[in-house]
């Protein structure tokens, strides 16, 4: 699978408003997919139903046998391959990191997500039987896999509650950090988490309307240059960035509802006075123009993706 098809997927996981997929991957059968080196935004849990696989993490190479659990951290390069003849099956389970908390929970992500998506010596954890913790891991995965089969009503909200016991179970992984540049970094962290999340409640309620970096950084008291250092502490992009892609996601909402409104009345509508910039950015980062994007709409087909593949597909 080429590095498009993952990123294609993080779209599409991100519109659809519920990040989360979990999928059997078959590589027992001689047409079975390939999965070369890759890597996404989401992390992942693979658990190996049938035969042994090689697990390829960075540059560590684990054997992992039936009934094993492998954590695979976002964004780390990884690939798959079957030990044996038999091949391997599995189910694979991933998470967008954005789905743990939701959105705006800056000081709990600095204190739960980010000392795990962000350690890059924690690129993977290899879970098997012997281990304290494995029938914990075992009983919320299997959980979590049957309620994403059987979709009972609420089913979202109970996965959500298996992932969030499943990150505590990751985080309690980690060595604690009680040294005294440790307590520094936290400080500054939550000042900056403070400062991001009033940046972006003013982006959200002000991103219909003509929003400039003056405005941002106006609006938490801070300079443009300390704004946007701040702001790429804590969220990763510039307040700009954050503009635009908020901007985009309501613009691709907006078009679920509003099936007849034009583009470029769209466009005005979430802050754009320019269609031909507004169509630039939406490709950026949706994958496809807008006019595409809603002659799938209208279509009722939903785009080829991985997530909405048959079980044979990669993770």
């Amino acid at each position: 699978m080429e590095p498009e098809y993952y990123a294609k997927r993080t779209q599409n996981l991100l519109l659809s408003g519920y990040p989360v997929n979990v999928t059997t991957v078959d590589c027992s059968r001689p047409d079975a997919p390939i999965i070369h080196w890759h890597w996404h935004d989401e992390i992942e849990f693979q658990y190996i139903l049938k035969g042994q696989a090689y697990i390829t993490c960075a540059e560590d190479n684990v054997l992992a046998s039936e009934g094993d659990i492998i954590f695979i951290n976002q964004k780390v390069r990884h690939f798959i391959t079957p030990a044996g003849a038999n091949g391997v099956i599995y189910s694979s389970v991933i998470v967008n990191p954005v789905f743990i908390l939701g959105l705006g929970q800056i000081e709990l992500e600095n204190k739960y997500i980010s000392p795990i998506i962000a350690n890059s010596s924690f690129t993977h954890l290899h879970i098997n039987s012997a281990d304290s913790l494995y029938p914990q891991f075992l009983t919320l995965l299997q959980e979590l896999t049957t309620l994403n089969q059987e979709c009972p009503p609420g089913y979202e909200l109970l996965s959500k509650a298996c992932i969030l016991q499943l990150w505590t179970l990751l985080y309690g992984q980690l060595p604690s950090r009680t040294d005294a540049p440790a307590r520094v970094t936290a400080r500054i962290a939550n000042q900056d988490a403070q400062r991001a999340k009033q940046a972006m409640l003013y982006i959200q309620d002000h991103f219909m309307e003509t929003v400039t970096l003056d405005d941002i950084a106006n609006s938490i008291l801070v300079s443009k240059s300390e704004c946007c250092r701040c702001f790429r502490r804590a969220v990763g992009l510039s307040p700009i960035e954050y503009l635009m892609k908020y901007r985009i996601m309501e613009s691709a909402k907006y078009m679920q509802r509003k099936t007849h409104e034009s583009i470029s009345e769209i466009a005005g509508a979430v802050g754009f006075n320019n269609t031909s910039y507004f169509n630039k950015i939406f490709k950026k980062y949706i994958g496809c123009t807008p006019t595409k994007y809603r002659q799938s709409l209208r279509k009722e087909i939903t785009p080829p993706f991985p997530g909405t593949q048959p079980a044979a597909e990669a993770p």
